[in-house]
């Protein structure tokens, strides 16, 4: 079956023998014969014919869409007062990020306040852990400044 690894702003097509029920959000170990490159992935969709169902017998699948997990780039918002400044970082798909530790950024310490999982839904009581592949964003802010201060902030709509 074919493979369709999108890893970043690229994507591998790739062919994978598989056996079993697939089910999308199943990480699977895919091998590319042709470059020799195994490719940790999550599966985010299946396609028999034209459906897309959740899950399937290997032998019925046409292609997996899939995105890499070994590695991750995660994208942080860091609040300055009035403005906020993107910045992506690429870390193991597996490194855990927990709200309400500190992480260096440009070579800036700032405190995780809330985190954006890729299924759409927020994180931000403090001491939850997200792996790296499973994260769409992470704010952040200075140490000295609160989490009250991030909220007035935003009920302000800055």
């Amino acid at each position: 079956m074919r493979v369709i690894v999108n890893k970043g702003k690229e994507s591998i097509h790739t062919k994978a023998m598989l056996s079993g029920i697939v089910r999308k959000e199943d990480e699977l170990l895919i091998d590319d014969e042709k470059t020799g490159e195994a490719f940790l992935v999550k599966v985010t969709s299946i396609e028999i014919g034209d459906k897309r169902p959740d899950e399937a017998d290997a032998k019925d699948i046409k292609t997996i869409w899939s995105r890499a997990i070994d590695e991750a780039i995660v994208k942080f918002a860091i609040s300055h007062r009035e403005t906020t400044e993107s910045v992506s970082m690429r870390v193991p798909g597996d490194r855990e990020f927990v709200i309400g530790d500190k992480v260096e950024v440009n070579n800036r310490k700032l405190k995780i306040i809330r985190i954006k999982i890729r299924d759409g839904g927020f994180k931000s009581r403090k001491g939850v852990a997200v792996c790296a592949k499973n994260i769409k964003r992470i704010w952040l802010i200075r140490e000295e400044k609160s989490q009250r201060d991030f909220q007035r902030q935003r009920a302000k709509g800055s």
